[in-house]
């Protein structure tokens, strides 16, 4: 499952990923907001991603406020989630091949669909390698308070 969320700012890039998640058959879950004109505070709609990705092994996350940093984060304060704040399909593929990222991030002041679906195409089609080295180094990371 794909749990998604954004504020007000991140509305119309809301409405790319939802067309892009729904074309692609992934099944997910909006837990921000709606509607153009709705808002949600960053602070209530993080935790509901958080839970939803560490849920499942299979569940992942995608974050968008105004410039995705925000979101980034809060996301980051939680163990065992790994966000990225992907400007690009190379940082989408690489974040998730070497960093096993579970929550991508998004700057909704800058959606394009376009842009957009190349980088949800790099992020969904990359699958993290495995190394063992960097496994260890993200084990570490989810011990720090």
């Amino acid at each position: 499952m794909i749990y998604i969320a954004g504020d007000k700012h991140g509305f119309k890039a809301i409405k790319i990923i939802e067309d892009y998640l729904e074309s692609n058959h992934i099944a997910y879950m909006n837990v921000g907001v709606k509607e153009e004109r709705e808002d949600a505070s960053l602070e209530e709609i993080i935790p509901k991603v958080v839970r939803g990705v560490l849920a499942g092994k299979d569940n992942f996350g995608i974050l968008t406020c105004g410039t995705g940093i925000g979101v980034e984060i809060g996301a980051n304060k939680f163990s065992g989630i790994r966000a990225c704040l992907a400007c690009d399909e190379e940082i989408a593929e690489w974040s998730k091949k070497y960093d096993n990222c579970n929550v991508l991030c998004l700057a909704g002041w800058r959606a394009n669909r376009g842009k957009t679906k190349k980088i949800l195409d790099a992020w969904f089609l990359t699958k993290y390698d495995g190394d063992a080295k960097r496994s260890k180094m993200f084990e570490i990371f989810d011990t720090w308070h």
